[in-house]
């Protein structure tokens, strides 16, 4: 087992005499308790567990001294002493999350700080620089996070847990500031200011949809016809269900208004038609053209046979 300890302070005016209130205090704390859990996943898989304890402290602004313990899971004991490096530790673990760093011309930051950079948005370059860490680029700056930060970063239950602590810690009043780990000559906290926990949240996906297109020809029954700007024709091919389609040939669009050309119920056109499929992350759309009418058969007419 290996531990790590570090500390949460909930810094602000209300704070300055060493105390919280509970119910402010233990949501903010189990939502730190559920990012260490999902980033130990993402990392260490069912490997190791990890915990999050609460360790004495001295009084000031409110300040909750933690241990975390990552925990070799007993089958797995013979593995990890003979490939340590195969499991994150609990301070390798900690350095992930919480290493601040230096945005700009610095060593590598951790996830929490580059979260903080990229203030919601995702990034508009990353590159892998072959030597165990990342190049992160948004809004014209770059910085540099550790391999497995570019993990965290990607894992959604990760990204989850962490806007969750936002969200919790944004509900306690009076805070201006929530400062994970210690400064020191050798090493800046990262402090997550008030205005700052919004971009906690998981950025949305990308809705850019991917898109298929298709050319093909085909005898369409004629359902319907409209010509006034945004309706479509419906059309059946042979099918359960007419569908509609937009009749982009506008020379025999033209023929049928000026009376060249007389459609009825039942006409079949054979046409080229160009059918378009939109994946997105939110749905699947399709579409289809008809881009030249290339026959025109009239349907049977009823005959006075008596």
């Amino acid at each position: 087992m290996t531990k790590a300890r570090f500390e949460i302070a909930f810094e602000g005016d209300p704070f300055e005499d060493g105390e919280i209130d509970v119910r402010d205090l233990a949501p903010t704390l189990l939502a730190f308790g559920n990012v260490v859990q999902t980033a130990n996943k993402a990392l260490n898989g069912d490997r190791a567990d990890a915990r999050l304890k609460v360790a004495a402290t001295d009084q000031g602004s409110f300040v909750a001294a933690l241990t975390m313990d990552v925990g070799w899971l007993t089958d797995m004991l013979d593995a990890v002493s003979a490939h340590p490096q195969r499991v994150v530790a609990a301070d390798q673990l900690m350095d992930l999350l919480i290493k601040a760093g230096s945005i700009v011309g610095g060593g590598a930051v951790g996830l929490f700080a580059a979260i903080k950079a990229l203030k919601g948005k995702r990034p508009e370059k990353v590159e892998a620089r072959g030597d165990g860490t990342t190049e992160i680029t948004v809004n014209q700056t770059t910085f540099v996070v550790d391999d497995r930060t570019v993990a965290l970063l990607q894992d959604l239950p990760t990204r989850e847990a962490v806007e969750d602590l936002g969200a919790k810690a944004a509900r306690v009043d009076g805070l201006d500031n929530l400062r994970i780990g210690t400064d020191n000559e050798e090493v800046e906290a990262v402090r997550l200011a008030r205005i700052d926990l919004p971009s906690l949240k998981v950025p949305p996906e990308p809705d850019e949809p991917d898109t298929e297109i298709t050319h093909r020809d085909a005898w369409l029954k004629i359902v319907s016809v409209h010509f006034r700007d945004g309706y479509k024709w419906r059309f059946s091919d042979g099918g359960e269900r007419p569908f509609t389609a937009e009749m982009e040939d506008a020379e025999f669009q033209n023929k049928v208004q000026e009376g060249l050309v007389a459609l009825n119920a039942n006409d079949a056109i054979r046409c080229r038609l160009r059918e378009e499929q939109s994946l997105s992350a939110s749905s699947l759309l399709k579409n289809v053209y008809v881009e030249e009418v290339l026959e025109h058969r009239p349907g049977a007419r009823q005959m006075n046979l008596l």
